[in-house]
């Protein structure tokens, strides 16, 4: 350390002490010693406060009261000052006292001289510096640490040790809150195995998988970590980044993907089955039109309107595929349009023992196209048929098709007594090509399908599920 000024403090009730410090300083030629006396507790409390001084050098014994209690004071107050206690007489118990305390160094009155005295002085100053040093550094790595982008977590032996800010945002708490749980509680049960087995392996990781916020809403996360020693501890780094917008925006890119599949397809249908639709069209107006019996021509009349139907669909599908809206929607009826579907189905619904309910008032209307809303009726009774024959459990095979008003939209609810749906599947329901079914059994085109079409008339479909108890969907339709 170069010459200096120094500034002491000296809180001692014994002026012969204080004659004797000053003595010794004026002999020392390694810098200029200015030394302040304060003979009692509360004026040196108070000087020391003011951080004026290099250095404060305490007696043990100020009257009723211990430097060691003034120390502690001094420390709680803020002040940074490095403190050399003064005693009287050595005393070893008393030294780890002082050190504990937070003291620089200890020195005996009687043992003191010069050359001691300015070492001392001169590495308590030094030793207080890096102190500062260190704690600017600690306190810029926590701004680092805690300004990432990232979340930053450090984690070991199934704890976390510490966590960033960011961290804490992703999955909605407070830093200090991950660290009380294990990183395990914040993750999907079958996320968690994998990520348990990477790190009893011993490796670096990179994954991602299905996490959850602290209040419960599923997110989407990427994790990826490296091993470093922590004092000596083996530990895991580990960087976490929210992936869930991303996720949502590759979803969408594959749901174009798919809706430009079904447009495609839509297409080639319209071209395939348009001229054989006509001729089967034709020859049943035909028979119609001849003296058939009555039974036959409600036959032929019922063909000709699901001819129709599948026309005006196709046609629908075309409009959604190509990103339109549908072209205009006028009041249909819900119990007539449902009923057109359960004349379909009754002998289904019937062949299966299921329980059929349905509880919609009468003159109840929606703005929606008549033959598209009987689709979507008839996709999601088919799926509710095939989910409770998929349910062994069952103790009851039940539907229940319900409607309600509420303000200006209508709430229409086909609920069944099925196998539900699985958690991780609700994400990927009205994705295109989508399906839980066997091959063979759907093409995943149904609720697709349905929620394209709810949507071109200013509607929503929304889904909700319980394994093994049941799943309730709602279409969310314009008066």
């Amino acid at each position: 350390m170069p010459k200096k000024d120094f500034k002491i403090l000296l809180i001692d009730d014994d002026e012969d002490d204080y004659v004797s410090l000053r003595a010794m300083l004026s002999e020392l030629t390694s810098g200029k010693y200015e030394l302040v006396w304060k003979p009692s507790y509360e004026e040196g409390l108070r000087a020391l406060f003011t951080g004026t001084f290099d250095v404060c050098m305490l007696d043990y014994r100020l009257g009723q009261r211990t430097g060691l209690e003034l120390l502690s004071e001094a420390r709680k107050g803020g002040s940074l000052c490095p403190v050399i206690v003064l005693t009287g007489h050595g005393d070893f118990d008393l030294d780890l006292m002082a050190m504990e305390a937070g003291a620089a160094d200890y020195l005996v009155k009687g043992q003191i001289s010069p050359p001691l005295l300015e070492r001392s002085i001169r590495y308590s100053v030094k030793n207080a510096r890096d102190m500062r040093q260190l704690a600017n550094e600690r306190e810029n790595f926590q701004k680092l640490f805690n300004s990432t982008f990232e979340g930053i977590v450090v984690y070991a032996q199934g704890n976390v040790l510490s966590a960033n800010r960011a961290a804490g945002d992703i999955f909605n708490c407070k830093p200090e809150e991950i660290m009380e749980r294990k990183l395990g509680a914040f993750l999907r049960p079958e996320f968690r195995e994998i990520l348990t087995e990477q790190f009893n392996s011993g490796r670096d990781l990179r994954l991602e998988g299905v996490g959850f916020t602290l209040d419960g809403r599923e997110i989407y996360l990427g994790l990826s970590s490296r091993t470093v020693n922590i004092n000596g501890q083996w530990a895991s780094l580990i960087a976490i980044r929210d992936l869930t917008e991303r996720r949502m925006m590759e979803t969408k890119i594959l749901q174009q993907d798919r809706l430009a599949s079904l447009g495609l397809l839509a297409s080639s249908l319209a071209h395939e089955i348009g001229t054989p639709l006509g001729v089967i069209r034709g020859r049943a107006e035909q028979v119609q039109q001849k003296d058939a019996d009555p039974k036959t021509k409600e036959t032929m009349s019922l063909i000709v309107t699901q001819i129709d139907r599948i026309s005006k669909l196709v046609g629908s599908l075309l409009q959604i595929a190509r990103g339109k809206n549908a072209a205009s929607t006028s009041e249909v009826d819900l119990n007539s349009a449902l009923q057109d579907v359960l004349d379909l189905m009754s002998h289904e619904i019937e062949r299966n023992g299921i329980l059929l309910v349905t509880s919609i008032k009468e003159g109840l209307s929606v703005q929606a196209e008549s033959g598209p809303l009987g689709q979507v009726f008839l996709n999601l009774l088919v799926n509710s048929i095939h989910a409770i024959l998929k349910n062994e459990n069952n103790k009851e095979r039940k539907i229940r098709i319900s409607a309600t008003e509420v303000g200006q939209d209508v709430r229409v609810s086909v609920e069944d007594s099925g196998i539900g749906i699985k958690e991780k599947d609700f994400s990927r329901l009205f994705q295109p090509f989508f399906t839980t079914k066997d091959i063979g059994e759907g093409t995943g085109l149904g609720l697709a399908t349905s929620y394209k079409l709810v949507n071109s008339w200013g509607g929503s479909i929304e889904a909700q599920s319980k394994v093994g108890q049941g799943s309730t969907f709602t279409l969310i339709l314009r008066k």
